[in-house]
């Protein structure tokens, strides 16, 4: 169960989006900056410096969801400051202790 603290997630985000596809690099632009006309778009190294330049921890987790859509269960944690993902969720039995 992988957990991240912020700037770790922001790294990692970082290196998916040097690595996407122009079609994925669309979808980033819209996701980090939906009130900008849809087409106008940055540059890799634009949106991997605002990545790096501090996104909150809400932001982290939208953005996950659209570098990496094969991740599930994404979320963070306020008590442990990390984000977490692909974590197993316990089904309703499973969470009922006897």
């Amino acid at each position: 169960m992988p957990a991240l603290s912020t700037s770790e997630a922001s790294e990692l985000l970082a290196q998916g989006i040097e690595k996407a596809k122009p079609t994925v690099l669309r979808e980033i632009n819209a996701e980090l900056f939906p009130e900008e006309v849809a087409n106008k778009t940055r540059t890799v190294s634009e949106l991997t410096s605002h990545v790096r330049g501090g996104l909150t921890a809400e932001e982290l987790v939208d953005l996950w969801n659209v570098v990496f859509p094969a991740h599930r269960n994404v979320w963070y944690d306020e008590e442990d400051m990390k984000i977490h993902y692909n974590e197993q969720t316990l089904g309703y039995a499973e969470g009922i202790e006897r």
